[in-house]
């Protein structure tokens, strides 16, 4: 996910209408967005009390500004940006709120296999994807690619446990464009939290994350792509106290000369090469956005079948859309199928 959120986390998602059943009549849908972050938000507020509209959308406003000043690789004058500026190795103090993000993406990291790695920001910066890169035509040299991996893992980055954090290497670069937008989505949910509401939807860029029955009394409905350009289908689901996230390569990617494929956004940190296997997406289901935003990352980039097996390890709800001889295969993890029956919603 770049700041152009767009960018890395796929607009897979889009949000279903359903009626409204008679033991909600009484209740007001609300329905605010706008642009935020490179991309669009949606929140959907469903409730009987009584408030103040703009106040709400405002304050939703005030807490996106806020986080794109946190946690954006592109603004320049975020808290991660002037960090990957920094060309020295000394202890710096970041925002709390950077830091667990931080330490979480180092569990990621760590479960993952090094597959989902925030220190990846060379490699996407070098393909032409991130903030100080080369344009999207070029295609780096194995020798680029090679010399950029050396900054690549996060025994380059030294999270202290007062706060701070600490560069091993002074060109190392931070990219948490895997995880950052489920955090957001995740602090938004806390704003409405605290406006004491019991039933909404946030959106951002095609993440969702829902708290309470939706406007059908069985959860918030979403349907989810199936990574065919020309003629995609969507399948629904219901969504109620959870989250999900989508990772995929089948929408922003570049022409690749040296390759028969085009170069995905998707740069695999162990190879130092864009995403190239039979995997086109990902959706993962979690209590958290953050988690489902930073789960879809590393199984996207984890082979299919690794993906899969990390997956069962888990116990996590997925699923898979792949691509094999021109045609679209879609399987689930076993959670997956114990949560959704074939007739859900």
């Amino acid at each position: 996910m770049s700041f152009n959120l767009s960018g890395f986390l796929l607009l897979t998602l889009w949000l279903f209408g359903c009626e409204i059943d008679s033991k909600s009549q009484e209740h007001t849908l609300t329905d605010l967005s706008g642009n935020a972050l490179g991309s669009t938000w949606c929140v959907k507020v469903l409730t009987k009390k009584k408030y103040n509209q703009q106040e709400l959308k405002d304050n939703i406003s005030k807490k996106l500004e806020e986080t794109e000043k946190i946690f954006s690789h592109w603004h320049p004058n975020s808290e991660l940006y002037k960090f990957n500026a920094t060309k020295n190795t000394l202890p710096l103090p970041v925002h709390p709120d950077l830091y667990k993000l931080l330490q979480h993406a180092e569990w990621i990291y760590q479960e993952s296999g090094g597959a989902f790695d925030p220190t990846v920001g060379t490699l996407v910066n070098l393909w032409g994807f991130g903030p100080t890169g080369k344009t999207r035509s070029t295609i780096p040299t194995k020798a680029q690619i090679a010399k950029a991996k050396n900054l690549t893992g996060l025994h380059h980055l030294e999270i202290l446990a007062d706060g701070r954090i600490r560069k091993k290497n002074p060109f190392l670069q931070l990219d948490l464009s895997g995880s950052a937008k489920g955090e957001i989505i995740d602090q938004v949910c806390k704003v409405l939290d605290r406006w004491n509401f019991q039933n909404y939807l946030v959106e951002i860029g095609g993440e969702v994350r829902a708290l309470g029955k939706g406007r059908n009394g069985k959860g918030w409905v979403i349907g989810l792509e199936n990574g065919n350009m020309q003629n995609d289908t969507l399948e629904s689901v219901s969504l109620r106290n959870y989250a999900v996230a989508t990772s995929g390569n089948y929408r922003l990617n570049k022409p690749d000369p040296t390759s028969s494929g085009k170069a995905s956004h998707l740069i695999n940190p162990l190879s130092g090469q864009p995403v190239n296997h039979g995997l086109i997406a990902v959706n993962v289901f979690a209590p958290t956005a953050r988690d489902a935003d930073a789960w879809a990352t590393a199984l996207m980039i984890l082979r299919p079948k690794e993906g899969r097996k990390k997956a069962e390890e888990l116990d996590m709800v997925v699923r898979f859309c792949s691509k094999l001889n021109g045609q679209i295969k879609i399987s689930y993890s076993s959670a997956y199928q114990r949560l959704y029956s074939a007739n859900s919603p």
